[in-house]
């Protein structure tokens, strides 16, 4: 029974969606290999490529700028079209090769109160992912819906092929302004790890996490809220992690009740004897 082209192309997004961070590449030159139809697999490429880009936050350069931004459904206007808050621009992003292939500039601008919260959060974050991350990154964007709502992303990215293995975290926090000086921070944090030398495990998990703090100065406050949540949850991992071997103890087979381990390469020959009625 052969599968329509409907479910051909739902399978290979599944696939495809799923792959491990910085092997989604390999992942799409198996899949072609499997349909072996490159003209089927192009009627879905713009979906998966679009989902994947925004979904594991892929950072793009800005043409002219010495800065990227993250690719997020929060900075979306439309399917290609996103916001550079920092410039005040719209960038027209090719999801298949992940470029901007145009920047223009918005046709409304951010209101004082707005470009000034943009700049205090993403000076703090910008701080806190300069002292905790080795090549990470973080974009704050304003709102679409809310201008007193503001989300940060942050992203970072590991690849070591040389010794099997390729990590990414993302972090996505909603920042509210309320009355009183008050802020609520609100927004969870992920970790994927691939490791496939002589095999092939997958650690996915996340945490979420929410506080209300003082915003009367927020470039300080933003760092001590991130410093704290992604610290605890590393130390969760840490702990987790410290404990697999422990863990895996318990899957495998057990001693005999002896508590030694059995003599196969002797007791082979006594077996077959047995079986066979010789001695």
């Amino acid at each position: 029974m052969s599968l329509s082209d409907e479910d051909t192309i739902r399978i290979a997004r599944h696939f495809l969606l799923s792959s491990p961070p910085g092997e989604f590449e390999d992942v799409l030159s198996d899949v072609r290999e499997l349909i072996g139809n490159d003209d089927l697999l192009n009627k879905g490429a713009f979906d998966i490529f679009h989902t994947y880009n925004i979904e594991q936050l892929i950072p793009v350069d800005v043409p002219g700028k010495d800065y990227k931004i993250i690719l997020s459904k929060y900075s979306e206007i439309e399917p290609t079209k996103y916001l550079d808050s920092r410039s005040n621009q719209v960038l027209t992003v090719d999801h298949t090769k992940g470029v901007v292939t145009e920047a223009e500039p918005r046709d409304e601008e951010l209101s004082a109160d707005v470009k000034k919260r943009v700049e205090n959060l993403q000076k703090g974050v910008d701080a806190y992912v300069a002292d905790h991350y080795l090549s990470g990154l973080a974009t704050v964007f304003p709102s679409q819906d809310n201008d007193k709502e503001y989300i940060i992303c942050i992203t970072a990215s590991k690849f070591n092929e040389t010794n099997f293995w390729s990590g990414r975290w993302r972090s996505v926090y909603r920042v509210t302004f309320q009355d009183g000086d008050k802020v609520k921070i609100s927004g969870s944090m992920k970790v994927n790890v691939h490791y496939y030398e002589n095999g092939n495990v997958q650690l996915n998990t996340n945490k979420e996490y929410g506080e209300t703090v003082d915003g009367s100065d927020i470039a300080t406050e933003i760092g001590k809220v991130l410093r704290k949540a992604e610290g605890n949850f590393q130390t969760q991992i840490d702990t987790q992690c410290a404990n697999l071997g422990e863990t895996f103890k318990g899957l495998r087979k057990r001693l005999p009740i002896t508590g030694n381990l059995f003599d196969f390469a002797s007791n082979q020959h006594k077996l077959v004897a047995s079986l066979s009625g010789n001695k």
